[in-house]
């Protein structure tokens, strides 16, 4: 199953067996789970997704790249843009994201520093 299948199902509240990503709400917490590559093909029904998350009345909205494989950098700078709208409606956006592709291509981009550094996601959930 692609990416974005997977996160389309996953936004209308589908949960299946297996290792795709999901939805979840954990201590006031939304939680985005994302496995495989976030490009071009993926990116618009997983903002889609954060968007809906950033307007379900959480007080945070923790996305969780440990699974991911690649994230362009278009993508990386649209979770700046992400995380800056929201916190201007009072929703802090977090981001665990485990391996090193993924965190240089948040550092490369250049929206590492508006996002906290969280190791695991007990870390993020807890904030």
């Amino acid at each position: 199953m692609s990416a974005s299948s997977a996160l389309h199902e996953h936004a209308e509240g589908v949960h299946r067996n297996g290792s795709v990503p999901r939805v979840d709400r954990r201590q006031e917490c939304v939680v985005v789970r994302v496995e495989g590559e976030l490009d071009a093909a993926a990116s618009p029904q997983f903002f889609a997704t954060i968007e809906r998350a950033v307007r379900s009345n959480c007080h945070a909205v923790v996305i969780d790249l440990r699974a991911a494989r690649f994230l362009s950098l278009r993508a990386a700078s649209a979770l700046g843009s992400v995380r800056q709208r929201a916190a201007s409606d009072g929703t802090d956006v977090r981001i665990v994201a485990g391996q090193q592709a993924i965190e240089r291509s948040l550092e490369v981009s250049g929206v590492r520093p508006l996002f906290s550094n969280y190791p695991s996601m007990r870390a993020a959930l807890d904030g």
